[in-house]
């Protein structure tokens, strides 16, 4: 069969394409999707709270990464190609144990079974990790960037209940109590039918927070 100058170009192209394709997935560095702040999700350094055992250094990660911070692909943890250290990890199950009706003791296992997701199974570095897909010693462990949770996660309930007290602080009549006097001058009076409305409203039962 005889290829016009443009089918030979295009094989030309196509072929270039998927030798380079075939050495990204060799090293492991194919460009994965991005993932979300949902499922990159963060890591704790420390276990947060009594509650929780086992999760220091990021073993109680459960996100969705699945390269390093190199860009190379990590290798399934059931899988033993190319580094069979990966399958010889046994998994362990995360334990949750109930305290009482609202409150649950969770023990963390190592996260491992049939993915590919970062984890630290052993608590073997600092944070998540995986065996990469790359055949070369040198960058068989890599470390995965996931960031860290913060230390004290925000408590959204706390800080709603201060934004209602300020902003009702505002809405009542207690000037004299938050910001203090209001005693006015000849420059500054008003007319008698606005205080005299003053005088009408209901005593403020905000305290001045300080802030």
């Amino acid at each position: 069969m005889v290829f016009s100058k443009v089918n030979a170009v295009a094989l030309c192209a196509f072929l270039q394409a998927s030798t380079s394709t075939a050495v990204m997935l060799r090293h492991g560095a194919a460009q994965m999707p991005e993932l979300s702040a949902f499922d990159l999700g963060c890591y704790m350094e420390e276990d947060p709270s009594a509650l929780e055992t086992g999760g220091a250094k990021g073993r109680s990660y459960r996100g969705l990464v699945t390269t390093t911070m190199s860009g190379r692909t990590c290798q399934k943890w059931t899988s033993d190609h190319p580094w069979p250290e990966a399958s010889a990890i046994a998994p362990v199950a995360d334990k949750k144990t109930p305290v009482d009706e609202t409150t649950t003791m969770t023990e963390w296992g190592n996260g491992l079974g049939n993915h590919n997701y970062c984890r630290n199974p052993d608590s073997s570095m600092e944070s998540p990790w995986c065996f990469t897909m790359d055949t070369t010693e040198a960058h068989k462990k890599e470390l995965c960037e996931i960031p860290k949770c913060p230390a004290k996660p925000r408590d959204f309930t706390e800080e709603a209940s201060d934004l209602s007290t300020q902003v009702e602080a505002k809405d009542c009549e207690c000037a004299d109590q938050l910001y203090g006097s209001t005693v006015t001058t000849k420059d500054t009076s008003v007319p008698l039918t606005l205080a005299q409305q003053q005088k009408n409203k209901k005593a403020c039962p905000c305290t001045r927070s300080g802030r």
